[in-house]
């Protein structure tokens, strides 16, 4: 039985977008290949390429050009896509690797390891952005920390990185069910149940505060909108790390931290993004 392989292009402005409506139309197992998106179809199923096709075209401003179809010889494609998803080493301190490359990185020691698959929620450690986060986070978490918020927690990778390095106690927020289902499978996979609490909610609907690390691996408007939250909740002298940035939208960021006497002030660079780290006077 052959299958037919789906290729979908994408720019950095509808890449978030693109991602989203495949997960709605139901495909859940997508590489990520320069600027394409991939996926696979059984030959039995090639009517769902057509949906596919036209459910984006609907409502995307895409060519029929950005959206190709091969059908190619039978093949195991979960295992193919499995073989390209590697561990990400971060700083040389904390890998994070999916289950099935679990024999491989134990034979690493010394290593804060943390199990996340590739799902629908953001935080697997192959985003530029979690990369910044996690490596701020593997050069200046100490383990003397006691309170995390983890703002928009995704697979709550970040509260994970901390409950290993240490930290007494997290909270990881997010307003996603997907994201709110994936975070508690991999707080209870990676051991740290005790210690990170994941709740689905806001920031302005969180009573707690007094945090020594708050982290918000979220888009630069929401940081924005919300920094007086952010701001009240971190103890003073707290660590607050953020991404989601584009290196041209850093100047908002950066005036709130100098305006709230937060120093010093350290930004990071990956691709196109920007990760910040600050501590509050």
């Amino acid at each position: 039985m052959n299958y037919f392989e789906v290729r979908v292009k994408f720019n950095r402005k509808n890449r978030e977008q693109i991602e989203s409506l495949l997960f709605l139309n139901g495909v859940t197992n997508i590489l990520e290949e320069g600027s394409e998106f991939i996926t696979y179809f059984e030959s039995s199923a090639g009517w769902k390429t057509e949906e596919l096709k036209s459910n984006l075209l609907s409502v995307l401003s895409l060519s029929p050009d950005d959206f190709i179809v091969a059908e190619l010889e039978e093949k195991n494609w979960n295992q193919e896509w499995e073989k390209t998803i590697e561990p990400v080493h971060i700083s040389d301190k904390i890998i994070v690797y999916p289950s099935w490359k679990s024999d491989e990185v134990k034979t690493e020691p010394g290593k804060v390891l943390i199990e996340i698959n590739p799902k629908m929620s953001f935080g697997t450690g192959h985003n530029e952005t979690t990369q910044l986060m996690l490596e701020m986070i593997a050069k200046n978490i100490t383990g003397t920390e006691k309170k995390m918020l983890d703002y928009g927690c995704g697979t709550a990778v970040l509260s994970i990185a901390c409950a290993k390095l240490g930290v007494s106690e997290a909270i990881a927020i997010d307003n996603d069910p997907d994201a709110i289902e994936n975070a508690n499978e991999y707080v209870t996979v990676n051991n740290v149940a005790e210690i990170v609490q994941v709740r689905f909610s806001n920031i302005q609907s969180l009573d707690e505060s007094g945090f020594d690390i708050i982290c918000a691996n979220i888009i630069r408007s929401v940081i924005v909108d919300t920094f007086d939250l952010i701001h009240a909740k971190l103890n003073s002298g707290g660590k607050l790390l953020l991404s989601g940035i584009l290196h041209q939208e850093w100047g908002p960021i950066v005036s709130l931290l100098m305006k709230n006497y937060y120093s010093p002030v350290v930004i990071n660079s990956k691709a196109e993004w920007l990760g910040i780290y600050a501590r509050k006077k």
